[in-house]
């Protein structure tokens, strides 16, 4: 048994997964953030292993018409994934600066999808994550057409005691 589980550390240090983190590893920094209005999916590259680890979850993409807005929700201070537990954590500028939204995603690594490796169209870039306690939404704006693109999801909002 010792000695399959020194196998399996050594395989995951060998791919630069870090094999020797515990279950409970912090989340992981967020280097880009990215949605699609195709397949209704947002992706953020992690800072993780190699640099080729993902993190992917549904999002609605729309058009906002220019007063369409109905309330100002908050900017966010900080993005990380974390693979083991399959969240998102967004820290948000409100309040004492110790409220958070998180989400649940898909970690992946593009590598290691299927062989045909098919995509329909590639994500733009998104910027100006913000984030409404209010409505339970965290939203992006989306790098695309007239500027006025959007996607938004579902999260919970919670201060960290």
């Amino acid at each position: 048994m010792r000695r399959t589980i020194a196998g399996i550390c050594a395989a995951l240090g060998a791919l630069g997964l870090g094999g020797a983190a515990p279950a409970s590893a912090a989340p992981v920094p967020v280097t880009a953030l990215h949605c699609d209005g195709d397949t209704f999916t947002c992706t953020a590259g992690l800072r993780f292993g190699d640099g080729n680890w993902k993190a992917g979850w549904s999002a609605n993409v729309y058009h906002q018409a220019a007063r369409s807005a109905y309330r100002a929700p908050v900017p966010a201070t900080s993005l990380s994934c974390d693979g083991d537990t399959g969240q998102c954590v967004a820290g948000l500028r409100f309040g004492d600066g110790r409220w958070l939204a998180s989400w649940p995603a898909t970690v992946f690594h593009p590598a290691l999808r299927s062989a045909d490796g098919a995509r329909l169209a590639a994500p733009v870039p998104a910027n100006s994550l913000n984030c409404d306690g209010d409505t339970g939404r965290c939203a992006v704006n989306l790098q695309f057409g007239d500027g006025n693109w959007k996607a938004d999801w579902p999260v919970t909002v919670y201060h960290q005691g």
